[in-house]
């Protein structure tokens, strides 16, 4: 929970740029870097901030293919679908959604035949039904961790 209005400019510095020092940021806001530290302690401890990433360069990596699946699922199979998407590590955002399909979430593989691949071997037979794939052309802003 936010306490006042610098909180969210702290925050928002640390959205742009995660690894900004305390002395630089309360250069930034006008305050003392011990009363950013003790502000972005709190911000952490509340689970405001909930961590820190960093933005890589997914061609530099051989990630090629980037997409969001949205699908259905079965009511008793949405637990247990969901503890094994978080745990591959081609997933990147799990979410529940509105609509005709109830779950959505981010696949990023080598190839495009890798990514089918991992949705006939590894997603459909979860459960997963009614799967709409949307392939990524070009991302135009990438925020962290995503």
């Amino acid at each position: 929970m936010l306490q006042d209005d610098l909180d969210a400019k702290i925050l928002r510095l640390l959205q742009r740029n995660g690894k900004l020092t305390y002395e630089e940021i309360g250069a930034m806001v006008d305050r003392s870097p011990s009363t950013i530290r003790d502000r972005i302690k709190k911000l952490e401890e509340n689970k405001t901030i909930m961590g820190y990433s960093a933005i890589v360069n997914h061609d530099r990596m051989g990630i090629s293919s980037d997409a969001y699946i949205a699908a259905d699922i079965p009511p008793d199979k949405t637990q247990m679908a969901i503890a094994s998407l978080f745990s591959m590590e081609n997933i990147s955002e799990i979410l529940r959604v509105t609509g005709e399909r109830r779950i959505m979430f981010r696949l990023r593989a080598a190839s495009n035949s890798e990514m089918i691949d991992i949705i006939d071997r590894k997603i459909r037979p979860l459960g997963f039904h009614n799967i709409e794939v949307t392939v990524v052309l070009e991302p135009i802003v990438r925020y962290p961790g995503l």
